[in-house]
């Protein structure tokens, strides 16, 4: 009872109006971006080479305009693609490594695989609101912070514990931004539960989501642009539930977790 009760809750608040609806959004995104990374990998499309218009990929993959745009901003933000005003949107670089998965990312039992999924979950009640709030007014120093970590997260493709440690040094320090202190107390215990399910847990999909959207973030936090900020961090919690639940389509077929689920997962 527990647990559904915190599921539907839970599914009230990815299903927002201000937020997105990973079944749908999630799902058609990550469809396009799939048709891209695809047509880039097996050769179709080459460095130097126009893609083709916004037009033309919501016709061929028969999705909307928004679910191509926020494809095509991934791929311009890692650095893969670049549009030009007037003339389209080319590739620039063939380098996918940071879509591959590190090896072993896989939770190995459906044990692991709930316990992530509710971890996300509950960031997701408690991430966006604290990102929302530190972007207002965030420090130099914070800024400067999150630009070196994020640097670290480029740097460390392939290099799965690095590239994870880095990655929550970065939520972390947005956390202990707040002007809550418990908010990076629990945040912590959070993270600690988190590292002990193993560094590699979060890398099913590759590295793309994480320096896609930590460069999203903090363009805002520079830019002082609250809401984008929380309904980003939203979003990339949210894509990564979605992602966890795709590569663990059987361990978590049950939506609310099964009937030994209370028992298996640790209190929060």
């Amino acid at each position: 009872m527990i647990i559904k009760k915190y599921a539907n809750f839970s599914k009230k608040v990815i299903q927002s109006k201000e937020g997105i609806k990973m079944a749908d959004s999630g799902s058609v995104t990550s469809k396009v971006v799939k048709y891209i990374r695809d047509n880039i990998q097996n050769g179709t499309w080459t460095t130097g080479d126009k893609i083709p218009s916004e037009n033309q990929l919501c016709q061929t993959l028969s999705v909307s305009r928004v679910s191509v745009r926020n494809a095509l901003q991934q791929f311009i933000s890692l650095g893969i693609l670049e549009s030009i005003h007037g003339k389209g949107t080319f590739i620039i670089t063939d380098d996918l490594s940071m879509f591959t998965p590190a090896p072993g990312s896989k939770p190995q039992s459906e044990e692991m695989a709930y316990t992530m999924k509710y971890i996300l979950q509950f960031r997701c009640l408690i991430e966006p609101a604290v990102c929302g709030e530190v972007a207002e007014n965030p420090s130099p120093a914070l800024i400067e912070y999150l630009s070196r970590e994020l640097e670290v997260m480029r740097t460390s493709i392939g290099k799965s514990r690095e590239f994870v440690e880095s990655d929550v040094r970065f939520h972390m320090a947005i956390c202990q931004a707040s002007k809550n202190p418990i908010i990076g107390q629990v945040m912590a215990d959070i993270f600690e539960r988190r590292a002990n399910l193993g560094h590699m847990l979060n890398l099913a999909t590759g590295y793309y989501g994480g320096i896609y959207y930590h460069s999203m973030i903090l363009d805002c936090f520079k830019r002082h642009d609250s809401k984008r900020a929380r309904l980003l961090m939203q979003e990339h919690l949210q894509r990564g539930i979605y992602d966890l639940e795709v590569e663990n389509e059987e361990a978590l077929s049950d939506p609310v977790g099964g009937e030994n689920s209370l028992e298996q997962i640790p209190s929060l």
